[in-house]
């Protein structure tokens, strides 16, 4: 099974600090996404930043991989929930 590449954008405007950017991705789907610098190390204020994205996108992840080996193993999941918490070092 092929995966398709995928691709999305930010635009920023402004320094670190006080700007800000928004995404847009291929499949619309995270189109005006808002990212600030405050996002990721303060408050999120109604914004996102590369963590959570990364977060969701290894949650969506592995959750599509444990329903597959399950599927494999005849015991398919009614519902999985799955959380991921990234923690920049």
């Amino acid at each position: 099974m092929s995966i398709a590449q995928r691709t999305a954008e930010t635009v920023w405007e402004g320094s670190l600090s006080a700007g800000g950017g928004a995404i847009r991705s291929g499949s619309s789907a995270l189109d005006g996404l808002e990212v600030t610098w405050a996002a990721r190390t303060e408050a999120p204020g109604g914004r996102t930043s590369p963590e959570e994205l990364a977060a969701a996108a290894h949650s969506s992840c592995f959750a599509m991989a444990l329903t597959l080996v399950l599927g494999k193993a005849h015991t398919p999941p009614q519902r999985l929930s799955v959380e991921a918490t990234l923690q920049p070092s």
